[in-house]
This record gives structure tokens, sequence and C-alpha cells, in this order.
């Protein structure tokens, strides 16, 4: 090997070495920020929870075992709900399996809930989820913008009634995805977990829960 191609990889070997300081440095600051934050307003702060990285199933969850990790993890009684919210984070080659890897961050808010079936919503179209199949609720405009899949069709219905679909088409653009899981309704974005952005969904989330029908978690206890 030449003394050039030699040379070649002492430089990229310092560029790499370099980045995964900084990357490691911008990640402590993140951390000490988010903390400060949390301090200062009666939240709770972990820098990692290692079971969160695959407590869920869905969008925007890979299937276990993967890579991933909770990160950044916010944790607070929030308007009387207890809320989480944290960094889902993983790394990923591309399609064609040849490309350099790349990581994918989501942040990620859950609401605890009364037992329910598993049904979600978004504006758009999203892949399968296992053992909730499409359902139409029934509201042709409803049916048009949002896809509902549930495991349990009158459950969709019953929650999905005219009031909470109406506030939900008050602006659908707005609207994030959302899944209740059983036990948690959640809720996702795309990037890194900006504190004030996180407390915003959590909102949204308990917004929708104040719209849902009393009725349907009386009839949603096992």
């Amino acid at each position: 090997m030449s003394g050039g191609v030699l040379a070649l990889l002492a430089i990229a070997v310092v560029i790499i070495i370099a980045i995964s300081v900084m990357s490691a440095a911008a990640e402590r600051e993140r951390a000490g920020t988010l903390r400060v934050w949390a301090d200062g307003r009666g939240w709770g702060y972990d820098r990692e929870r290692p079971e969160l990285a695959d407590r869920f199933a869905g969008a925007p969850f890979r299937r276990a075992p993967s890579n991933a990790r909770a990160v950044h993890v916010l944790s607070a009684e929030h308007r009387g709900h207890r809320v989480l919210a944290y960094e889902y984070v993983y790394t990923a080659c591309g399609r064609d399996g040849r490309s350099a890897p790349s990581t994918h961050r989501f942040p990620v808010v859950v609401v605890s809930t009364p037992h329910t079936p598993v049904l979600q919503v978004r504006a758009e179209a999203g892949p399968a989820l296992p053992g909730a199949g499409r359902v139409r609720v029934g509201g042709p405009a409803f049916d048009e913008v949002f896809e509902v899949r549930c495991a349990d069709e009158a459950f969709a219905r019953a929650l999905l009634d005219e009031r909470v679909r109406a506030w939900l088409l008050e602006a659908p653009e707005e609207r994030a995805g959302f899944r209740f899981t059983g036990e948690h309704l959640l809720t996702w974005g795309e990037g890194l977990l900006e504190a004030e952005a996180a407390v915003a969904m959590a909102d949204r989330l308990i917004d929708l829960l104040e719209h849902v029908p009393a009725g349907v978690w009386e009839g949603s206890r096992g």
C-alpha cells in the first residue's frame, strides 16, 4: 500500500474520530439542556430508558429486536395524565443494502389510558398494523381524510363519534397520527425531541382524550 493511500486512510480515521467526538459532545449538551428544562418544570429526565426501545409496535418503531434506543426521556403528571416523551433513534442502511448507514430520529409522546383495543388514525396511509384492519367509521368526509385501523370496529365507531370526527377535521393537516396501544395513547413526529414541542404533542393527545365520549372507557375495560 502506497504512502499516499496510507495518508488518506489516516486522514479519514481522524475525520471519523472528530465527528464522533463532536457528536458525543452535542448529545451531552442536549442532555444538559433537557435536564435543566425538566428540573425547572417539575418533570423527570433520563438520558436513556432501554426498556422503552422495543415497547411499542407499528410506525415509527422497528420490529424487535433492533438497534433502536429510547433516549432523552421526559416524564411527568401533566393535566391529570401520566405523560412520557422520548426520542426513538435507530440506524439503518438504505433499501439497496449497500449505502452507508443513516440515523433516524422520531420524537414519541405517550399518555396512559384505560385498557382499549388497538386503534390507529392517520391523515395518510401507513403500513399495515398487526391485528388491526381498515375501518370506515361512517362519515364520508372523515373517511376521505383519515385512515383508521382497529382491532374492534365497534370501539372505533364509538370513540370516533361525530364530535371527535368534527374536532379532528377542524385542521387535519395539523393532526399527527395517533394510536391507542392497549394501555396507552401515543403520537410521533420526525427529527429531534424538543421539550416544548413534546408538551404541545402531549396537549393534543390529552385534548383528544377529553373529546372522547365517557362511555367509551366504560365499555373498553377488560
